[in-house]
């Protein structure tokens, strides 16, 4: 992968994010909004912002649900797509010491993709689906403070001091 590959690959994905996210944003922004203007939330998200307004914006929505479709599950599809062909390139090695070495990084990099993708999923595919907003408020949590926090633990944990320091913890 060359320097221009990457560096056009990452201002397309900023890019692309950045465009196709500001119709909602600006559909949002054009809701009118009556009652009280405080957010029952912890950080200022679209599905709280709609959930202010007076009336319920079913176009809105659909907008905001069908490009959170396409780009979340889309991108949650190439990962699960590049997983399985280095699984299978990983099922080529001839050491049985490198294959389970691999695997391990594998299992570490896809435990953090579908704990922050499911929860991401969960909250933001369907915004109009009704959950509550105390769960919202956990989902978000999850997938904006805990999943980060977990990100050390969980790749520390093919360091074999690490895990001999969570047993001794732990016992």
């Amino acid at each position: 992968m060359t320097k221009d590959l990457y560096t056009g690959l990452a201002i397309f994905g900023w890019s692309c994010g950045f465009i196709l996210f500001l119709t909602p944003v600006v559909l949002i922004s054009q809701l009118p909004y009556c009652g009280p203007n405080i957010i029952n939330h912890f950080m200022c998200d679209p599905v709280p912002l709609m959930m202010l307004s007076c009336s319920e914006d079913t176009t809105t929505q659909l907008i905001y649900s069908t490009l959170n479709v396409i780009f979340m599950i889309g991108t949650f599809i190439f990962i699960l797509c590049s997983y399985f062909l280095v699984i299978l390139a990983v099922l080529r090695m001839p050491s049985a010491a490198s294959k389970h070495k691999a695997f391990s990084t594998c299992a570490s990099h896809l435990t953090v993709v579908i704990l922050f993708f499911g929860s991401v999923m969960v909250l933001h595919v369907n915004p109009g689906s009704g959950h509550p907003v105390k769960i919202q408020k956990i989902v978000t949590l999850f997938y904006s403070v805990i999943t980060p926090l977990c990100n050390p633990v969980i790749y520390s944990l093919r360091n074999k001091e690490m895990i001999a320091a969570l047993r001794k913890i732990f016992s």
